[in-house]
């Protein structure tokens, strides 16, 4: 016998979910224990870390299956006590902080940034001038350390603390529109506002753990690809007019994708665990796991994707428009 992955996920989540307030209206745990059903989430991420470590392998499903397991947890957790995961405490106070000295630099042969902030929230923009700037405010006015290479610039938070427990800071990052450049981006327990028009870009990557992002990608002038991750988070990406491809994950986060008119599509879906998805409803065409704008291949801008998620939603084009 075969066993779907897809149905296992589903399966594990909603027998988890059951369980546990039937549990507790049995006697069999108390109310007590299930009372901070938020504190699990943690597993959210070691299940994405094992789905990472095991891929293209047999045991690949394992960790979409933790994390399956912790979403029911949660959920059954949250039907017994009541109550939403609360994550902003891990992020210190939200207060203002002191502004620190801006940082600047040249783009004499600047071809990579790094940007890594681990509390918070940061903006990045681009400028039509030369160099890079960083301002912003933070507890006690430190500002961000700032490692220069030969050809790069890589932006972390100040020394001390841990990814989950610094001090709150607020980051205004400015990127100069030329040279051409690879952009590394990670961001854990922040969020992130990324408008890159004008932008010439290579590698675009992301990895946001339990935070929220916006990529704004719409009006670049050049870009080779990006590899987005999204774990415990959400994820706005959008889609620039040029051709493209890329891939984006998501590990019990959500990602909605914004497409400029006459740009056509093709998503990989791949083996996702417990995943949702409105393909079919934006009006794309479903071929086994890849779904196309009709008339793909004849399109004269073109971005293919691989869009895989577990315990993760994609929403595409919403009705709403995106924001």
């Amino acid at each position: 016998m075969r066993v779907d992955r897809n149905f296992l996920g589903w399966g594990i989540f909603f027998i988890v979910a059951g369980a546990v307030p039937l549990a507790v209206q049995a006697g069999v745990i108390s109310g007590g224990v299930v009372d901070p059903w938020w504190s699990v989430w943690p597993l959210i991420l070691v299940g994405a870390g094992i789905s990472l470590i095991l891929r293209s392998t047999r045991l690949e499903a394992v960790g979409g299956l933790i994390v399956a397991a912790t979403f029911g947890l949660m959920v059954g957790g949250a039907a017994a006590a009541g109550g939403v995961p609360d994550l902003s405490g891990v992020c210190g106070s939200d207060e203002s902080g002191t502004p620190f000295p801006t940082e600047t630099g040249t783009s004499d042969g600047l071809s990579e940034v790094g940007l890594e902030l681990d509390c918070g929230q940061v903006q990045v923009a681009m400028v039509g001038e030369p160099g890079w700037s960083v301002s912003g405010t933070s507890e006690g006015g430190r500002g961000p350390r700032i490692d220069l290479g030969q050809n790069s610039v890589d932006i972390q938070p100040a020394d001390g603390g841990s990814a989950f427990f610094n001090q709150r800071v607020d980051w205004d990052v400015r990127l100069p529109t030329d040279p051409r450049l690879d952009l590394d981006f990670e961001m854990n327990a922040g969020s992130m506002t990324a408008d890159l028009a004008g932008a010439n870009l290579g590698l675009v990557k992301l990895d946001l753990n339990a935070g929220s992002a916006t990529l704004d990608l719409g009006d670049v002038r050049a870009i080779e690809g990006f590899e987005l991750g999204v774990n415990a988070g959400s994820l706005t990406v959008h889609l620039p007019q040029v051709s493209m491809t890329g891939s984006i994950e998501a590990n019990a986060g959500s990602v909605t994708i914004c497409t400029p008119p006459e740009v056509a599509l093709r998503l990989h879906t791949g083996d996702s665990v417990l995943a949702s998805q409105d393909f079919g409803d934006a009006g794309l065409i479903q071929d086994g796991d890849t779904w196309e704008t009709p008339g793909y291949d004849t399109a004269a801008t073109r971005i293919e994707l691989r869009t895989e998620a577990n315990a993760g939603s994609f929403e595409l084009d919403p009705v709403g428009g995106c924001s």
